[in-house]
């Protein structure tokens, strides 16, 4: 797959000359610099230059990790019931989608970096256009994965049919988890209002751009506790399900942990950089939602014909 590898050498090369030029900056630094940005864009956070290097040691795990992943998906049976060309196409596909999104964390930390190297504002107007399309790209890519399953499909059993399955349940605990690490790393940073400036001991207040108003930052939290609560139901449905044998229920459940995992993990993340969260992302959620319920209404109502 020569087009996953020119990709996947552009990321590592854009944080790589991000690196280069940060280094090549250092001197010409103070020992103190703006290292973090807020909704408009300017610094809000003024801290030694060692945190300069922030976006690349992040940027670095994002891509090792997706590196892994492509590695775990070229190896394994993705447990799909779908020819043997269909489940080369599907892995390919999959594998360009993520190298699409790992393109956005290279290129958004990369242009962090520039800021920091320069001490001048995120574009962010930039980084919204990003965004947007790579967003697209990705809808894109997985609309074509459901197209290739479709396509490809077949009733033949797989010897790991429950890869998916367990998939499912990784996939969003390690989303969770890794979004309550990311609040943890930014909780020292709010309050971002300024009585923090001449009260020291204030914890102050975070921002909601939704609202435009800086609210207790506690409330950060209660997405993180609703979509831990969510998983654990959905975890109960899913085990009873597989007990009584109701595969086409545990099939929803999968569905709906991927679908919550990646959506509050991203919901999160936007909070916490002070962003507000679109109506696309809250609609395609809801979409979602909607059509895996279809589908397994769909999958019933056929299953229970054979038995009138």
């Amino acid at each position: 797959m020569w087009i996953h590898r020119v990709i996947f050498w552009i990321n590592v090369l854009l944080l790589a000359a991000s690196l280069v030029l940060y280094l090549t900056k250092w001197n010409e630094l103070p020992d103190e610099i703006g290292v973090h940005f807020g909704p408009d864009g300017n610094f809000d956070v003024i801290a030694s230059k060692l945190y300069g290097f922030y976006p690349h040691l992040i940027g670095g795990i994002v891509i090792a990790g997706i590196a892994a992943a492509d590695h775990i998906i070229l190896k394994k049976n993705t447990g799909l019931k779908i020819s043997e060309k269909g489940e080369r196409l599907f892995k390919s596909e999959l594998i360009l989608t993520l190298d699409v999104f790992t393109f956005f964390w290279s290129a958004f930390f990369s242009i962090w970096s520039h800021s920091v190297c320069l001490q001048k504002p995120l574009d962010t107007d930039l980084v919204r256009n990003i965004t947007s399309v790579v967003s697209v790209l990705i809808l894109i890519g997985i609309i074509i994965q459901i197209c290739t399953c479709i396509r490809y499909r077949t009733e033949k059993k797989s010897s790991d049919n429950n890869l998916m399955h367990r998939l499912s349940r990784l996939i969003a605990w390690l989303l969770t988890f890794g979004g309550i690490g990311v609040i943890a790393e930014c909780w020292s940073r709010y309050p971002t209002d300024e009585r923090l400036y001449y009260d020291p001991e204030y914890y102050g207040l975070a921002y909601f751009a939704n609202f435009d108003a800086y609210l207790d930052k506690r409330l950060l939290l209660i997405p993180h506790f609703v979509v831990i609560v969510l998983l654990a139901v959905l975890e109960i449905i899913s085990v009873r399900a597989a007990g009584a044998g109701r595969n086409t229920l545990v099939s929803l459940t999968d569905k709906l942990k991927l679908i919550c995992g990646g959506f509050f993990f991203w919901w999160n993340l936007v909070l916490e950089t002070e962003n507000s969260v679109g109506m696309i992302s809250a609609g395609l959620f809801v979409l979602l939602c909607a059509v895996s319920f279809a589908v397994y209404k769909l999958k019933n109502k056929t299953l229970s014909k054979p038995e009138e």
